[in-house]
């Protein structure tokens, strides 16, 4: 209690009770925005409490030398409200001197000489008092305020390191960073062995690959992959171009494939991630010459690709080169290409073929987690 006057009687002098007015005025509650920043730093949101705190106890004091009853009793904020940080703390002790204040406002004209007789009597008895007690809480302010700007300092460089290294880990590194989705534009050229009839242009097609490792229980590089290809390929009838034939017929070819798998980091670093890519599936074809319905090719198996990739780590560059082979093969049947081109009706290809590929794939979803 004496603390309270004391803050009362250093703070304000006597002449200032005779107005109509509250002793102090209680400042506004900052916005939602300006709140949550308060919540972010100790020091900000004590300094915060305890200006709310020391209007409410100023008021208090005014209430109370007027010979009237606070409608609330101020208490000096927790160690533990001011450890936790919530912002209805903050709410608390601004609703609290809020009420005073209203309180003080309308305390009838009459209580005033009584609150100035009080004051009088407590400046004769308290003077000396209050004179060290200055001297001291002066010392002890400026320690206080020499500790909190220290510490506001060292708050501010701390979360200045940690928003920069948050920068770096969530938007510009992301090597760690797990690919949920991704699309990717493929360039596919095809060998077949001991083959004269059929040949091929490297041709596109398109690959969607989505990470489901967490839905399965597997790896989080475990992924699936659908494929779709559009090959470019050419039956020629060499022996035949004297004959005024077409010596070579485009194949209106489509090759799908659904597949599973995952990554294998080999190497990453703050400028380059590289490694290899894993997939066993399935795959099926079908084609036609080019506006001949006498022309047919269907064929299903198994197939095994690998790639290597390359990418640069930084978020802002979610892309990925990669090249890599794949084996088509059917446990069942050969490929065949039928036409109806004498002496070129069936063209048994086997029933392994390979392709390499090249091409470029963007993550459309990436997380660290």
């Amino acid at each position: 209690m004496l603390i309270r006057v004391l803050l009362f009687v250093m703070a304000f002098s006597p002449l200032s009770l005779l107005a109509a007015e509250p002793l102090v005025k209680v400042p506004n509650l900052p916005s939602n925005s300006e709140l949550e920043l308060y919540e972010d730093s100790e020091g900000l949101f004590t300094l915060k409490v305890l200006e709310f705190y020391k209007s409410a106890v100023v008021l208090e004091t005014q209430i109370k030398l007027s010979g009237a009853e606070p409608v609330l009793n101020v208490e000096a904020p927790t160690f533990e409200e001011l450890e936790d940080m919530e912002v209805k703390t903050i709410k608390k002790f601004h609703k609290t001197a809020q009420s005073l204040e209203s309180q003080v406002q309308g305390l009838p004209d009459s209580e005033r000489q009584i609150l100035l007789e009080n004051i009088n009597e407590l400046e004769s008895r308290l003077r000396d008092t209050v004179a060290v007690y200055t001297i001291e809480a002066g010392k002890l302010r400026n320690e206080m305020l020499d500790l909190m700007l220290s510490r506001l300092q060292e708050i501010e460089e701390t979360n200045k390191d940690n928003i920069d290294l948050v920068i770096q880990q969530n938007y510009l590194n992301c090597r760690d960073y797990n690919s949920w989705l991704s699309v990717a534009g493929i360039s596919k050229l095809f060998f077949f062995n001991g083959n004269d009839v059929l040949t091929n242009d490297p041709g596109l097609g398109a690959a969607i690959n989505l990470n489901i490792g967490d839905i399965v229980g597997f790896s989080k590089a475990f992924q699936v992959r659908y494929e779709y290809l559009a090959p470019r390929f050419f039956t020629e009838y060499k022996s035949l171009s004297d004959m005024g034939i077409i010596p070579r017929e485009q194949w209106n070819t489509n090759v799908n494939s659904l597949s599973a798998g995952g990554k294998v980091d080999i190497g990453k670093n703050d400028n380059i991630v590289h490694g290899f890519e894993f997939y066993l599936g399935y795959f099926w074809a079908d084609g036609k010459i080019y506006n001949r319905s006498d022309s047919r090719m269907n064929w299903d198996g198994a197939l095994f690709s690998v790639d290597y990739f390359i990418a640069a780590p930084s978020c802002r560059m979610p892309l990925e080169l990669f090249a890599g082979l794949s084996v088509y093969n059917s446990f069942s049947r050969s490929l065949i290409f039928h036409t109806a081109v004498g002496g070129y009706e069936v063209n048994d290809l086997g029933r392994t073929h390979l392709s390499v590929n090249l091409g470029l794939r963007y993550h459309i979803w990436r997380t660290p987690f």
